[in-house]
């Protein structure tokens, strides 16, 4: 391999990594953001139902709200607790 080409692959590979850093980034800050949205819609849902339902249906209410916020939130736990990243943010050499 010439120097030319090492210098070549070297600058590749720099430019490959941080192409997979971006696109992690902005995979978090995208989910981040749809999180936070569910996070709203649950708050503006359950504040117009608790003064209509009575207790019982406003826990189901609120469980199922809940519910939905947590599996918006649930992948980007795996990415702090367990560096678990999406499938199509894996690469062939992470």
């Amino acid at each position: 391999m010439t120097a030319k080409q090492t210098i070549q692959t070297l600058l590749a590979a720099a430019r490959a990594r941080a192409d997979r850093k971006d696109a992690r980034a902005a995979w978090a800050r995208e989910t981040a953001a749809k999180w936070r949205e569910a996070q709203q819609e649950m708050d503006e849902r359950c504040t117009e139902a608790v003064g209509r339902l009575d207790e019982e249906a406003f826990e189901r209410l609120c469980d199922a709200e809940q519910a939905k916020v947590n599996a918006i939130r649930a992948p980007l736990q795996a990415v702090v607790d367990k560096d678990q990243w999406p499938r199509e943010l894996y690469w062939g050499c992470v």
